[in-house]
């Protein structure tokens, strides 16, 4: 008995091939449904952080330069935490604490109601600017006597 040794047959040669290709399409199936899965969720969530800071805005009612108060009315419609603002005078980032215009220390500001900002100095000589988030904002430079 002799033995045949001859390749793979035409038929078994075309079955492999197109079992890795189903293969490799498979792969590709699930890297590309797991790629776009990961963009869709960057998106939303894109599209969250900008919707929410279209509801925010801020408005600087009054400047008490003397005692380096300044008066922030919240114009958007949602309340907005006070970490969230930042406060510039002569386009310099300001410390200072919040409170209500009762004197209470405040954590947000609610919609339509005005915080205080109490700076570090005792006199603000310059424009103030302030800022929400996503760069919404307001200047001025009139002080209230």
């Amino acid at each position: 008995m002799r033995i045949s040794k001859k390749g793979i047959t035409p038929v078994i040669s075309m079955i492999l091939l197109i079992l890795i290709v189903v293969a490799l399409g498979g792969v590709f199936a699930a890297w590309t449904t797991r790629t776009w899965q990961s963009v869709e969720e960057k998106g939303t969530e894109q599209i969250e952080q900008t919707t929410e800071s279209f509801r925010k805005g801020v408005i600087i009612d009054n400047i008490d330069c003397a005692t380096g108060k300044v008066y922030v009315r919240n114009s958007g419609s949602v309340n907005i935490p006070v970490g969230e603002i930042s406060v510039y005078i002569n386009d310099s980032l300001i410390d200072g604490y919040w409170n209500d215009t009762s004197g209470d220390t405040l954590t947000e500001i609610e919609k339509g109601k005005i915080g205080v900002f109490n700076t570090t100095k005792t006199d603000i000589n310059g424009p103030v600017r302030i800022s929400v988030g996503a760069g919404i904002q307001d200047s001025s430079n009139k002080c209230v006597p």
